[in-house]
């Protein structure tokens, strides 16, 4: 949904014996995370991206 959305250019998640296995590319650049950095930075760009359509009224 996130590189749907233009978010994200893309998501690698490698093996689980790495220290952070999550790799998100980013306009700026390449973001390593853990697991726990990764919910986050999803939770946080959602919220970010469609926190203001949520709130509309109809």
């Amino acid at each position: 949904m996130l590189k749907g959305q233009g978010i994200i250019d893309g998501l690698e998640i490698l093996s689980s014996g790495e220290d952070k296995p999550y790799r998100v590319l980013l306009p700026a650049g390449l973001v390593h995370m853990d697991e726990d950095e990764a919910s986050m930075f999803a939770l946080g760009a959602v919220v970010g991206a469609f926190g203001d359509i949520a709130r509309r009224r109809g």
